[in-house]
């Protein structure tokens, strides 16, 4: 029986004296056969759920490039006529960047494109985030200094 289970013969005899002995009012006692089957379909269950957060993962990246582009595009357009909407989160990083002394902070280009998760291989994104502190600094609103962009006071 031992050899069945899988199990050596002393770990199939602890186990059979432990289920003869275990008052039945341990409900939520199962035999390690059982264990065994739900932490096999467990491992499956999370198999399946690892793919599919992966194709979600992909899709939303997917989509927050198109996005990038779609917003992108009134800064990339030389005679754009209309409403420009600058990006709110570059806006909200750039006001909230402050130093250990309470002034703001300088941010390169890097920083910013890495906190905005702009890959450097998406120029038009990159165009446009550049448009945009450019468009900025002419407004008299951000700053350009050897150290990066900074918001000024």
């Amino acid at each position: 029986m031992a050899e069945q289970s899988g199990v050596s013969l002393s770990k199939w005899v602890i186990e059979t004296v432990e289920e003869a002995i275990r008052p039945s009012e341990e409900l939520d006692w199962k035999p390690r056969e059982d264990l065994e089957e739900e932490i096999e379909g467990l491992k499956n269950e999370v198999a399946g759920l690892r793919g599919g957060l992966r194709q979600q993962k992909i899709i939303r990246e997917k989509l927050e490039r198109e996005l990038r582009r779609y917003r992108a595009e009134p800064f990339l357009v030389p005679k754009f006529e209309g409403i420009r909407r600058y990006d709110k989160e570059l806006i909200e990083l750039l006001r909230s960047s402050q130093s250990l002394n309470g002034k703001p902070k300088a941010l390169t280009d890097t920083e910013i494109l890495q906190y905005l998760g702009i890959d450097p291989t998406e120029e038009e994104a990159i165009k446009a985030v550049s448009a945009q502190l450019a468009n900025l600094e002419a407004y008299g609103i951000m700053k350009s200094t050897p150290k990066g962009w900074r918001w000024v006071e």
